[in-house]
Parts: structure tokens; sequence; C-alpha cells
């Protein structure tokens, strides 16, 4: 049987997507990439698709297109618990699944505060949804809320009507209400 890891970077080098070959294998563990392929599973299921994640260097946690390729940060993965990989993870497959990257390239001609408009309820949606499949799969709520919180604001500067994603606290406050009616 030919080596999964290895297929997933010369996947990755095919279509010119960042990897993780630059890491050592020894950095992502054999217990994380497990953990990630498990989520991967759950929420393909879930999401009755087919998406592809790999490992490499974004400039967040995680990126998506609808083309449903997913990238993990590599540091993140280091560095986070499960739940909130698999929040990170979710987030990302919600976006490729609503294909919002594809919607939000329609509204590039349209007014910045409109483009961050949709924006900003494009990350909301994500996260809606990404909270409603962490309740139904068991995932742990308390950490990936500790886990937004913590995190510094980059976008702490920018005027409301601008921002991408709303402030740490609004956030967690809308991620934990939609966890808990769900």
């Amino acid at each position: 049987m030919k080596n999964p890891y290895l297929l997933a970077i010369a996947a990755c080098a095919l279509i010119g997507v960042p990897t993780i070959a630059r890491a050592s294998r020894a950095e992502v563990t054999a217990t994380r990439m497990q953990l990630v392929g498990e989520i991967q599973q759950k929420l393909n299921r879930s999401f009755q698709c087919n998406f592809s994640v790999f490992l490499g260097q974004t400039l967040r946690y995680a990126t998506a297109n609808s083309s449903g390729v997913i990238m993990i940060d590599r540091s993140f993965l280091l560095t986070a618990d499960r739940s909130t990989i698999f929040f990170a993870m979710a987030h990302e497959y919600a976006h490729a699944y609503l294909q919002h990257d594809i919607r939000l390239y329609g509204q590039i001609q349209q007014s910045s505060k409109k483009s961050a408009d949709m924006r900003r309820a494009f990350e909301k949606e994500a996260d809606g949804i990404a909270a409603r499949k962490a309740k139904q799969m068991g995932f742990d709520i308390e950490s990936i809320i500790a886990f937004i919180l913590s995190r510094h604001d980059p976008e702490k500067s920018v005027p409301s009507e601008y921002r991408v994603h709303s402030r740490p606290q609004e956030r967690a406050d809308y991620i934990l209400a939609v966890y808990r009616s769900s």
C-alpha cells in the first residue's frame, strides 16, 4: 500500500498548494494526522461530500475553497486541542460547501463596505454551521470558546463596518448561543 502522506504531498505539488513538505514528519505526530483523518471522514459524511484536507502554512488557522480543498495550518495543528481543530475544519467545510469564495467573487465589483458585509455574513454563517456540527458530533464547546477569546484580534483597529469577523467576544457569544440552541 502506498503511503497516503506522500500521496497527499504529491497531489499538493501537482496543483500548486503549499504543503507540509518543509516540516519534519516528527513535528506532526501520527496521532494528530489520525485525528485530522477522523474529523475529515465525519465531516465528509455529514456534509455528504468528498473534500480533501491538506496540511500547510496559511495566514490563519485553516482555509478552504469551493472546490473542496481544506488547508490546515501546521502550527495550528500542533498546538490546538481536538475540539478546536474540529471547529476550524467544520468552519472551513461550511465555507467550501456553501461556495463562499465564488459568491464573494461575484461581489468584488461592489463597494468595499458591501463586500465586508457579505464576508462578515459568510463568517457568521460558517461559525453557526461549525457550532451545530460540534454539538451534533460531541465536541467540547468550552475549549472552542476559550481559543477564540484567547487569540489576538487582528482586526482590533478596523471600524466595525469593515471588519470581516465579529469582535472575539461577540463571535464567542454567537457560537455558544448556536451550540446551546442546537
